[in-house]
């Protein structure tokens, strides 16, 4: 069986190991990424640690569902990641005045994201990932779909394109053209960050958690990137502003200058520190995919960003797109053991659909009924917010205790979907 998987970001390479460790024998599979996706010089190995030291890079919190997933592919993978990680138990939510006004409970794992990438490389052979890109993906009905790419190299057919290609996807285009209900849209809001060599203060240490500070000009965190370096400091800010027009670049030292401007004077003392040595590592432009009315047909099927790109809010970008990748190998494998190759590929990206959506889309209404209000607010909105935090974040401790959006696990989910098709 021929599996092709566009994009070697958390999601591509996540899928890649599930079905290799479900489907047997395993697939033959290819990943193609952009040669700049990631940081990574095709001319050295992926897997070499010190590719990992090179960029630390944005980071990400990857809740326990998703290290459940992890966990079930290779209990070893699971380790290295925790081990590479920063293991929180919860968020702080505080004014710009360094008062606290709720802790939040939830095990999250910060972590630079390309560690977390070098880490699923190590499990995948090497030269799996090859760095060329895709121009087309073409779905054909009743037959097999087609890769092209951009440098003229021949074409590729495969039983399987997984699109986890994000939010620019070449694979949702070739199932949806340009139909503009199934494009991503902007949220307003842009978030810019990155690492910094700063200690880590005595608080973090003994009190590992996630901070979040809130003012009238925006937001601003930090937290520890990994266990191993204590010097290691991750930190963000989010806040409104328009696209640049087409065909330009954010204005790096404009957004910088923003940043000290917005956080100035802010409390406490690591946020001053944080934005005298920053360099603005990082810019994200944040941006959401609609409900879209299937993830896949004839051969192609969407996993990650590329078919539910979520809010930053849901805290669960990375962990539903490996939720994604375990559910999509379960049911194919399951599949194959029933039905010829083609039928169970198109039968896969149905029960596929049949068991994320609803799940996906619970979690996407909630982070979207977060309404970020206007910055600058006045002395009194910005109490509003405060006062609107120190009940939601108690709301959300008490709803935790009945139901918590990490208790999800896609290997009983998917065992009682197929139980009730027996």
């Amino acid at each position: 069986m021929k599996i092709i998987i566009i994009g070697a970001g958390l999601s591509g390479l996540c899928t890649a190991i599930a079905l290799r460790k479900y489907i047997n024998p395993p697939p033959d599979i290819e990943i193609y990424c952009k040669p700049d996706e990631e940081s990574f010089n095709p001319n050295e190995t992926p897997s070499d640690p010190a590719n990992r030291r090179r960029n630390l890079g944005a980071g990400l919190g990857l809740q326990s569902n998703g290290l459940r997933v992890l966990g079930d592919l290779d209990p070893k993978l699971k380790d290295k990641v925790y081990a590479s990680g920063f293991p929180c138990t919860h968020f702080k939510w505080k004014t710009s005045g360094n008062v606290l006004l709720s802790r939040e409970y939830v095990d999250v794992l910060p972590i630079s994201r390309p560690l977390l990438i070098d880490c699923l490389m190590e499990s995948l052979p090497d030269k799996m990932v090859k760095y060329k890109v895709v121009k087309r993906v073409v779905a054909r009905d009743g037959e097999r779909p087609v890769v092209q790419f951009a440098d003229g190299t021949p074409d590729k057919v495969a039983d399987l394109v997984v699109g986890a290609d994000g939010i620019r996807s070449v694979v949702r285009q070739g199932l949806f053209g340009d139909d503009k209900r199934c494009k991503p849209s902007y949220l307003g809001l842009c978030g810019v960050g990155g690492v910094l060599d700063i200690r880590l203060p005595q608080h973090l240490l003994d009190d590992a958690s996630m901070l979040f500070f809130m003012g009238s000009t925006g937001s601003f965190g930090y937290t520890g990137l990994t266990q191993a370096d204590k010097n290691k400091l991750l930190y963000w800010s989010i806040y409104e502003t328009d696209l640049p027009e087409r065909g330009k670049k954010f204005d790096h030292d404009l957004l910088l200058k923003q940043l000290r401007e917005r956080h100035n004077g802010w409390a406490d003392p690591l946020i001053g520190k944080c934005l005298a040595k920053a360099e603005l590592d990082n810019i994200y432009p944040i941006f959401v995919m609609p409900e879209l009315p299937h993830w896949g047909q004839n051969g192609c099927v969407l996993v990650g960003d590329a078919a539910h790109a979520l809010s930053p809010r849901s805290g669960q970008g990375a962990s539903q797109g490996f939720e994604d990748g375990e559910v999509l190998a379960l049911l194919l494998a399951a599949n194959l053991r029933e039905c010829e190759v083609g039928e169970a590929v198109e039968k896969s990206i149905a029960d596929f659909y049949n068991v994320r959506h609803a799940r996906v889309d619970k979690i996407r209404i909630k982070a979207m009924a977060w309404k970020d209000p206007k910055m600058p607010m006045p002395w009194w909105k910005t109490y509003l917010l405060y006062a609107f935090l120190f009940v939601y974040v108690k709301v959300m401790n008490l709803m935790s205790l009945f139901q918590r959006v990490d208790d999800w696990d896609a290997k009983a989910e998917v065992e009682k979907y197929l139980s009730k098709g027996e």
